[in-house]
């Protein structure tokens, strides 16, 4: 099968999987809302490997910051469009295949990096009740109700930007593996 379509059986996989909130959760349990854009203006290119139960996939993912806007687009191993998102802060613009399944949502890709990326601060101040997240040079991990929900580890730790990075996601069982590829600054 070639590999756009076999990231295509991801999407489909995923949008039943667990990984995406269902309805049947209060909105005190929902996740964060995506975080404001912050600074310095970059240019991320990042590998993203998700794994759960049985399966593993691979997703491209060029994310552009700043103070203004998070933009990010999603291609397949073969360079294939699958989304983009825009979010300056108000507003989100999102763009999807429609060959992408209905409940496939980018901002969940999104709010899992700012989990990993944003300052811990941040993010302190957009966590609802009953959510509560712990972070060090080397781990976060996020609690509702006291229960580990999601962790957070830096394999290859950098003050900027931490090159390696694994998320593991025990709400939704999923991990997911973060590889920068390319790293630059640009001018806002």
């Amino acid at each position: 099968m070639p590999r756009g379509l076999t990231f295509l059986a991801l999407l489909v996989s995923l949008s039943s999987c667990a990984i995406l909130p269902t309805s049947h959760h209060s909105e005190q349990e929902e996740f964060m809302p995506i975080a404001q854009p912050i600074g310095p203006a970059r240019r991320v290119v990042q590998q993203l490997t998700a794994i759960w139960p049985g399966k593993q996939q691979t997703l491209l993912c060029v994310l552009e910051l700043d103070r203004q806007r998070i933009a990010i687009a999603g291609l397949s191993s073969d360079g294939i469009s699958l989304f983009s998102l825009s979010y300056d802060g108000k507003k989100l613009v999102l763009d999807k295949s429609p060959l992408l399944p209905e409940s496939f949502s980018p901002e969940l890709i999104i709010k899992d990096l700012q989990l990993v990326y944003w300052p811990a601060s941040e993010l302190q101040k957009l966590l609802p009740q009953q959510w509560r997240l712990e972070a060090d040079n080397h781990h976060r991990r996020l609690y509702f109700n006291n229960v580990l929900c999601v962790e957070v580890n830096y394999l290859q730790p950098d003050a900027s930007w931490p090159k390696t990075v694994e998320l593991i996601n025990h709400r939704y069982h999923y991990q997911l593996h973060i590889n920068t590829i390319s790293y630059e600054s640009v001018p806002e």
